[in-house]
């Protein structure tokens, strides 16, 4: 389908990145971890590959994003602005992207906490920079929570996860839509990109 265009998806797990290899197998997005905390203790910490990443691919011509992966272990306007330190070093082309998808919430029960702290991270970010922040999350996690502690989220554009078999797919869109949202901006249809192909030194991306 010639309308649409390919990125990747990437974090330190990735290891070393060839950017040009990248661009040149047709990707022609990449959005890469910068944020996350220690879901006990909170403590904050950077991807550790997040500069390394952001240096080598600033002079290609891949529109570049980042994302914070949320926990409940931290205030979200402290982790915002943890992440949008990182945010507002590098060129993005992307608005902020929030991870919402942490398994251990299903552990403690705090669904409504959650969705708190992110609905608070998405306005901390969308008055620090006037963009409008893509949230990331898939219809398993989602199911989680009620309606209410999640609806406000469909006035924000989603990065869907559903990792159903592309090849397969006639209409080649998300079987499983999470809710609140009727509609989708990025689809993540495969974590399994043949690493070499795509320029990353992990297996798959």
């Amino acid at each position: 389908m010639t309308d649409w265009v390919l990125g990747t998806d990437t974090s330190h797990w990735d290891g070393a990145i060839n950017f040009n290899t990248m661009y040149n197998a047709g990707v022609r997005f990449w959005i890469t971890k910068a944020t996350d905390a220690n879901r006990t203790t909170g403590y904050q910490f950077e991807d550790t590959r997040f500069d390394e990443y952001m240096r080598a691919a600033k002079d290609t011509r891949l529109l570049k994003g980042c994302y914070h992966w949320l926990q409940a272990s931290v205030d979200p306007v402290v982790a915002a602005d943890f992440y949008l330190e990182r945010y507002n070093r590098y060129e993005m082309d992307f608005p902020p992207v929030l991870d919402f998808e942490e398994p251990s919430v299903r552990n403690t029960g705090r669904f409504s906490d959650y969705a708190w702290r992110a609905q608070e991270w998405v306005r901390h970010c969308e008055a620090k920079t006037g963009r409008k922040p893509i949230i990331y999350t898939a219809r398993w996690f989602t199911s989680y929570f009620k309606d209410a502690q999640i609806s406000w989220m469909g006035n924000y554009p989603l990065w869907v996860a559903d990792y159903t078999w592309y090849a397969n797919n006639v209409k080649k869109a998300p079987y499983y839509m999470p809710k609140p949202w009727s509609d989708w901006r990025m689809w993540q249809y495969s974590d399994k990109g043949d690493g070499t192909t795509y320029g990353v030194e992990s297996a798959s991306v």
